[in-house]
C-alpha cells in the first residue's frame, strides 16, 4: 500500500499552496475587491443603463486578459469572483460530491468553448447594451456557478465548463510571465487529471496533443476577431464599435430573431432581412473556423522549418510554436479592439495602451517560445535534487537551469562521491516519475543533465530497470497507481483524517464517527482509498498509532483490575470496578472510532461487547475481528500492546493495584482507591501526604478522613469535619433509590448533605410540621411513629439506607408522622430538599425508586 504522504514510489507532491500564500499579502485585498465588483455588476446595470455596457464591457470584461497575463495563473484562480461563488457550498462545509463524467472529462475544451461562444453570442443579440440583460446573465452564470459547486467535487466548474476556464490557460501556459505560488485546493479531491492549480505546465504538456485543445486554441484568434467584425458587418461603419454607440441600446434582443428592416435592426448591412441572431451566429461560426482552418495548416511547415533548423526538434515543437503564436495573435487581437471605446474618450490613450499591450504579449511570446517538454522534464529532476541539498555551506540556486544546478552541484561539494550521487539521481528520477511529471521516455533523453552529473550510462539504464521493476510492482496494485492529484488529494485527506482520529481519542465520548464519511464526501475519496490512507495514517510511529496502542492497553489493564475488585466485594471495590469499565468503554468506543468508523452498527455493537468482555478469550477474538482488514503494522502493533499486559505475568494483589489506582486521572477512582486502603489499614504516610494536596477537593476530603482512620478514630460521625469525602458518596450510593444515579449527581447530593449522629430517642422530624430535608439513614435505625404520649403508635421502623421525609419535600403538606432514633441510637444524612428534587426531576430512575420505596412502606403498614 503506498505511503500516502509520499507519492507512489516514495516522491513527495507539491506542499499545499496555502503553505506559500500568507507571503502574497495583496492577493486577498484583491479577491475581495473583485467580488465586490462582480456582486456590483448587476446592481449597476439595472441603476446606470446607459453606463452600464461601457463599464462593464470596456472597462471590466475589457482589462481581465492584461489581469489574468500579469498576476499569473494560480493568482487568478485565487481571486476569480465566479471560483469563489462555485467554493460556497466547500466553505459551509457542504460540498457536491459527483465527478465530472469521462465525456466531459475528454470534452472539456469543447464544452467551455462552447459556453464562451454562445457568451460572445448572447452579447451580440442581447447583453452589450441592455442592463437588465447584463444583470440577468452575470445572475444566471454566478448561479451555474453555485450549483455545480452544490452537485460537484472539487474545482469541476472551474475545469470544464466555465467560460474563462480555457482563455486563462490560453494567456498563460505553459507558465506566466513570472512564477507564482500554485492555486491546488487545501482539501484535493483529485477532481481533474494533470490538474493545472497544482502545476499549470505539468497540465499544458500532458495536453498539448489533444485534438480538442488544438481546436480551440486555433480557433479562438478567428472568434475574438469574428465577435468585433461583427460590429463592422452588421452596420456596415465601423463608427459603431469603436463610437459606443452599442453600449446603450437596451431594446436590441426584442428584434434580434426577426428579420432586420433597417441599420439598428439588420443582421448584416448588406443584408438586412437577415435576423442578427442567425447573422451574429454565422459570423462567430464562420471566422472561428477560417482560423482554426488556417493555422491547422500552417502546423506542418512550421514543423518542416523547425526540423530543417534542428534535425533533433521535438516533434512537439511545432504544436507549442503555434500553440503560442494563437495566444499572442488573441491577445494582440482582443487589445485591438476592446476597450477602444473608451479609451479614444482620450485622445493620447488609444496609442499608449496599444504600445503596451503589444509589448506584454511580446514578453510572453518570448517567454513561452523558450519551453519546451525537455526542459520542462529537466527542471521536475532539477527540483527534485535542490530537495535533497545536503551542502550546508553553499545555499541552494534558485534558479533551476540544469547547468547551473549541476555545476554548483558538482564545483562545491566533490567529494559527496560517485555512490551517494547515484542516490540522489535515483530519488529524483523516482520522485519525477511518480508524480506524473515527467514520463520514462523523456528522462531516457536528459542526455545533458547525465552528461553535466557525469553519470555512467550503464548506471542510468541500471537505476531505470530498478524503477521499471517497482512500476510494475505497483501496477499489481490499481491503489498503488497515483497521479499527482490523486497523490496531493491522498495527502490532504490524510492530514484531515489524522486530525479528527486525534479529536476522536481526545474525547470522552467520540460519538463522531459519521465525521469519517462527511471527510470521504469532501475530500471525493472511496472506502477503498480511505482504506489506503488509514494505512499510512496509523502506520510507524505516528502519534494516532502510538494512542490506539495505548487504549489496548487501557482496554486490557481495566478487565485485569476489574477481575481483582470483583473478587473482594466491597462498596469501595465496587465503585472503582464500575469506574474501571466506564474508562474501558471510552477505550473501545476510541478504537472503534479509529479503526472501524465505517463498519454496520450491528458489527461494532458485536465488538464492543466483546471487547468489554470479562473473558480474556473473548476480548482476544473481538480485537482480532477489529483490526480485521487494518495494515500489518498498525494490526501487529495493537496485538502486541494486548499481549504485553496479558503476558505480563498474574495480575497484581489488591493492595498493589488500589495503590496504582491512586495515580489515576479520574479524581472518584483516586479517592475509591485511597478509601479502599484507608478501610484495610494499608493507606501509607507517603500516599496520604500526595493525596492531601490533590487538586480536587474529593480527593483532599477522602485524604482527611483516611488519616482519621489511620489515626484510629474510624467511627461515623467523628471525623474531621469539612467536606465530604468518598466515603459519603459510597452511602449514598448504597441507598437503593440511589444506587443508579451517576456520579456527578451522588457528588452533589452528597455535597449538600450533612451527617449527624443520633442518640436513642433523638427526634429525627416531627408529626404535623413542614420540612424541606430528606433523611438517609446510614447506621442504627428509626421509629416511624403517630401520636404521643398514651395515643403513640408505632407504625414501622427503618433500617439502614432507608429514606425518610421524601413525601414532605414533594409534598408542601405537613409530615404525617414523627421519626425518631431507635433504642441503639442512628447515624443519619441530611439532604436539602431543594437537590433531591432536582434529582428526582433529572433522573427517572430515582423517581422509580421513591415511588417502590412508597409502595412497600404501605405494604408494612397494611394501608
Amino acid at each position: 500500500m503506498p505511503d500516502v504522504s509520499l507519492t507512489p514510489a516514495k516522491a513527495r507532491a507539491p506542499e499545499p499552496a496555502a503553505t506559500t500564500r500568507p507571503a502574497e499579502w495583496w492577493v486577498g485585498p484583491i479577491r475581495r475587491a473583485a467580488l465586490v465588483v462582480f456582486l456590483a455588476v448587476p446592481v449597476v446595470s439595472l441603476l446606470a443603463q446607459p453606463l452600464a455596457g461601457r463599464l462593464v464591457w470596456t472597462v471590466a470584461i475589457a482589462a481581465l486578459p492584461l489581469f489574468i497575463v500579469l498576476v499569473g495563473f494560480h493568482r487568478w484562480r485565487r481571486i476569480c469572483p465566479l471560483a469563489f461563488v462555485n467554493q460556497i457550498p466547500v466553505l459551509l462545509r457542504r460540498p457536491g460530491t459527483r465527478r465530472a463524467s469521462a465525456w466531459l472529462q475528454a470534452n472539456a475544451y469543447y464544452v467551455s468553448f462552447g459556453v464562451f461562444f454562445v457568451s460572445l453570442w448572447i452579447r451580440l443579440i442581447a447583453t452589450n447594451g441592455s442592463g437588465p440583460a447584463i444583470a440577468a446573465f452575470f445572475i444566471l452564470i454566478a448561479l451555474a456557478a453555485l450549483l455545480y459547486g452544490v452537485l460537484y467535487t472539487g474545482k469541476t466548474w472551474c475545469n470544464f465548463i466555465c467560460p474563462l476556464s480555457f482563455i486563462e490557460k490560453v494567456y498563460t501556459e505553459p507558465h506566466g510571465l513570472r512564477e507564482t505560488p500554485n492555486s491546488q485546493c487545501v482539501k484535493c479531491t483529485a477532481c481533474k487529471a494533470a490538474c493545472p492549480d497544482i502545476n499549470e505546465e505539468n497540465g499544458y504538456w500532458r495536453e498539448v496533443e489533444s485534438t480538442a485543445k488544438r481546436f480551440v486554441y486555433f480557433a479562438y484568434p478567428g472568434l475574438i476577431f469574428g465577435f468585433y467584425f461583427y460590429y463592422y458587418v452588421q452596420s456596415g461603419t465601423w463608427d459603431y464599435y469603436f463610437g459606443g454607440r452599442w453600449t446603450n441600446e437596451p431594446g436590441v434582443l426584442a428584434s434580434a430573431f426577426l428579420p432586420g428592416t433597417d441599420g439598428a435592426t439588420a443582421g448584416f448591412y448588406f443584408m438586412p432581412e437577415a435576423p442578427r441572431a442567425l447573422a451574429s451566429a454565422l459570423t462567430l461560426l464562420v471566422t472561428a473556423l477560417l482560423s482554426f482552418g488556417f493555422f491547422r495548416a500552417l502546423e506542418p511547415a512550421v514543423g518542416r522549418w523547425l526540423r530543417r533548423r534542428d534535425p533533433e526538434t521535438d516533434p512537439l515543437r511545432a504544436r507549442h510554436v503555434l500553440l503560442s503564436v494563437t495566444a499572442f495573435a488573441s491577445f494582440v487581437t482582443f487589445y485591438t479592439f476592446a476597450g477602444q471605446p473608451t479609451l479614444r474618450l482620450m485622445p493620447w490613450a488609444p496609442q499608449i495602451a496599444g504600445i503596451a499591450f503589444v509589448l506584454v504579449a511580446t514578453l510572453f511570446l518570448a517567454r513561452r517560445f523558450g519551453r519546451s517538454k525537455q526542459a520542462f522534464a529537466e527542471e521536475t529532476v532539477a527540483r527534485s535534487l535542490l530537495k535533497r541539498w545536503e551542502w550546508t555551506d553553499v545555499r541552494p540556486p534558485k534558479a533551476l537551469h540544469d547547468a547551473y544546478l549541476v555545476h554548483t552541484i558538482r564545483s562545491q561539494e566533490r567529494a559527496l562521491g560517485y555512490t551517494r550521487l547515484l542516490e540522489i539521481y535515483t530519488e529524483a528520477l523516482r520522485e519525477s516519475l511518480a508524480s506524473g511529471l515527467v514520463t520514462r521516455e523523456e528522462v531516457h533523453h536528459l542526455e545533458a543533465l547525465r552528461g553535466r552529473l557525469q553519470i555512467k550510462p550503464a548506471d542510468h539504464e541500471r537505476i531505470m530497470a530498478t524503477l521499471a521493476e517497482e512500476e510494475r510492482a505497483r501496477l499489481t496494485d490499481p491503489a498503488r497507481q497515483l497521479s499527482q492529484e490523486k497523490s496531493l488529494q491522498f495527502r490532504s485527506y490524510a492530514r484531515a483524517l489524522e486530525r479528527h482520529l486525534e479529536r476522536v481519542l481526545a474525547a470522552d465520548d467520540p460519538g463522531a464517527d459519521a465525521a469519517v464519511g462527511r471527510l470521504q464526501a469532501e475530500y471525493g475519496i472511496t472506502p477503498e482509498e480511505h482504506a489506503v490512507v488509514l494505512e499510512q495514517v496509523l502506520g510507524g510511529e505516528r502519534a494516532v498509532a502510538s494512542r490506539l496502542a495505548g487504549e489496548v492497553e487501557a482496554v486490557e489493564r481495566a478487565s485485569r483490575a476489574i477481575a481483582v475488585l470483583d473478587g473482594e466485594p466491597s462498596p469501595a471495590h465496587a465503585l472503582l470496578a464500575d469506574l474501571l469499565r466506564r474508562r474501558r468503554a471510552r477505550s473501545v468506543d476510541r478504537l472503534l472510532g479509529g479503526l472501524s468508523p465505517n463498519s454496520p452498527e450491528a458489527v461494532r455493537t458485536e465488538i464492543r461487547l466483546g471487547l468489554t468482555s470479562e473473558e480474556a478469550s473473548r476480548r482476544e477474538a473481538a480485537l482480532e475481528r477489529l483490526i480485521q482488514g487494518a495494515p500489518d503494522s498498525i494490526a501487529g502493533r495493537l496485538r502486541g500492546a494486548r499481549g504485553a499486559v496479558s503476558g505480563a505475568g498474574p495480575s497484581p494483589g489488591l493492595p498493589a493495584l488500589l495503590r496504582e489506582q491512586t495515580g489515576s486521572s479520574d479524581p472518584y477512582a483516586r479517592a475509591a482507591a485511597l478509601h479502599a486502603l484507608a478501610l484495610r489499614g494499608e493507606a501509607d504516610g507517603a500516599t496520604l501526604e500526595r493525596l492531601a494536596a490533590d487538586e480536587h477537593e474529593l480527593v483532599r476530603a477522602t485524604a482527611q478522613r483516611a488519616r482519621a482512620l489511620a489515626g484510629g478514630d474510624g467511627g461515623r460521625g467523628s471525623g474531621p469535619p469539612g467536606p465530604p469525602g468518598i466515603d459519603r458518596i459510597l452511602a449514598l450510593r448504597a441507598v437503593p433509590i440511589f444506587s443508579m444515579l451517576p456520579l456527578e449527581g451522588l457528588a452533589r447530593l452528597a455535597g449538600s448533605s450533612v451527617e449527624a449522629v443520633l442518640v436513642p430517642g433523638t427526634i429525627v422530624c416531627r408529626e404535623g410540621e413542614t420540612g424541606e430535608e430528606v433523611f438517609v439513614l446510614l447506621e442504627g435505625e428509626t421509629e416511624i411513629v403517630r401520636g404521643s404520649g398514651p395515643t403513640e403508635e408505632i407504625l414501622g421502623v427503618e433500617g439502614v439506607d432507608g429514606v425518610i421525609g421524601e413525601m414532605a419535600v414533594l409534598d408542601p403538606a405537613p409530615r404525617a408522622a414523627t421519626v425518631r432514633a431507635g433504642p441503639r441510637g442512628a447515624t443519619i444524612l441530611r439532604l436539602a430538599g431543594g437537590d433531591f428534587r432536582d434529582v428526582l426531576g433529572a433522573d427517572p430512575k430515582v423517581a422509580e425508586g421513591v415511588i417502590r420505596t412508597l409502595a412497600r412502606r404501605l405494604r408494612k403498614t397494611g394501608r
